[in-house]
């Protein structure tokens, strides 16, 4: 696989299929590589290329060529490439692809086995498929950020702006969804289908998991939005140690959490059962039930009774997981610069082929070798070097 990308959705894509074994060589500019090679974070919060923790973990398992794609000679090396590999990969705009010899309709000429795709913040076709965006644009863009926040930050931050859920989310959901169809194509092919182009919008991945209030807007007519959610009974509630969510969508926990509650009268049935006129009285009265009570106890008692708590772990509760601890998610790897530290593993198991971590490559490590297995002499690797090719 050949992976022209950048920052999230195009490397984590190209992070999970390197897990399942693929073969996976990463293109970054000469001297500056990946962008996220700067951002960090970074051990002792000492800015170093090689030591970015982001980019150590979207790029587990890869080899590193560097290449000027501005150069008419990088271009030729990157259509040879292509002739080298099963699966292409990118991020760039549909007129870029073109201008680099790698859009839809030459590859379908050129390389008509190849299986390719094109991750982009919206899509391949339509008016905005050349727009340029960030995350959070394209979290946006799919509508969930519109319910956020909700609960007790809406209670005490009543009139602050919606917010993008954190790390990045928009951006990782868009690399796994297209991980999912080139695994659909590579199974098609197997089949006997001929190389396809795989077009995912990272706005559309947004919007598959945000489905249920579109459904509401479709079938009801009801637009949802944080203020709409604050007056449902429930959302996000203070405890000693943290925070806990509730989420009563069903009569059933509406009736469980009162009695759970000691069935006061601010949790009458019928209070429950009107959650405009209601919801606010309720949930002002939960959080201060909440407040004095660990997360954990919640948690278990809650759900004992039939009560849908969830805790919010933070990433170091999150790390010392003995759950996690337990399975083997976290995953030690030495690296040459950045030393020795813990990875998430990838969100799967499997039996018979489990899947593989390794390091993240130094920028163009890997040139030498892959410019040999295309023909190129040492001599010419070198003078690809000083004329910046490389």
């Amino acid at each position: 696989m050949l992976e022209i990308s950048s920052m999230v959705s195009g490397p984590f894509c190209g992070k999970l299929l390197a897990s399942l074994g693929a073969e996976v060589i990463k293109i970054e500019p000469p001297k500056t590589g990946d962008p996220s090679r700067r951002r960090g974070p970074f051990p002792g919060d000492v800015p170093h290329p090689e030591r970015s923790g982001m980019f150590l973990y979207l790029n587990t398992g890869k080899k590193s060529i560097t290449l000027n794609l501005d150069d008419r000679k990088g271009w030729e090396i990157l259509w040879e490439l292509t002739g080298q590999v099963d699966v292409l990969a990118h991020d760039l705009s549909p007129s870029r692809a073109t201008e680099l010899g790698i859009g839809q309709e030459r590859l379908a000429e050129g390389r008509p086995d190849l299986i390719a795709t094109a991750i982009t913040p919206y899509g391949s076709t339509g008016p905005y498929s050349e727009y340029v965006a960030n995350d959070v644009n394209i979290f946006h863009a799919g509508g969930e950020g519109n319910l956020l926040p909700n609960g007790l930050a809406l209670d005490v931050f009543p009139d602050r702006a919606p917010l993008a859920a954190g790390s990045m989310m928009g951006s990782y959901q868009g690399g796994l969804s297209a991980a999912v169809g080139l695994c659909g194509a590579i199974y098609a092919k197997w089949g006997g289908s001929p190389g396809q182009f795989v077009d995912c919008s990272t706005q559309e991945a947004e919007l598959t998991i945000g489905y249920m209030p579109l459904q509401r807007l479709e079938s009801e007519g009801v637009e949802e939005d944080r203020f709409s959610r604050f007056f449902r009974v429930g959302g996000v509630m203070p405890t000693t140690d943290g925070h806990i969510e509730v989420l009563t969508l069903e009569p059933r926990q509406w009736e469980n959490l009162g009695h759970f509650l000691g069935d006061p009268d601010w949790a009458a049935p019928e209070k429950f059962q009107d959650p405009f006129s209601h919801g606010a009285e309720i949930n002002r009265n939960l959080r201060e039930w909440t407040a004095d009570k660990t997360k954990d106890w919640l948690y278990h008692e809650g759900q004992a009774a039939g009560v849908p708590f969830a805790p919010f772990y933070t990433p170091g509760e999150v790390f010392e997981s003995p759950h996690q601890r337990e399975r083997g998610f976290f995953v030690s790897l030495d690296h040459p610069e950045a030393g020795i530290f813990d990875y998430a593993g990838p969100p799967y198991r499997m039996s018979e082929t489990p899947p593989v971590l390794d390091r993240a490559p130094l920028l163009g490590e890997h040139n030498s070798e892959l410019l040999q297995s295309l023909g190129y002499t040492g001599e010419e690797i070198v003078s690809l070097a000083r004329s910046g090719v490389i």
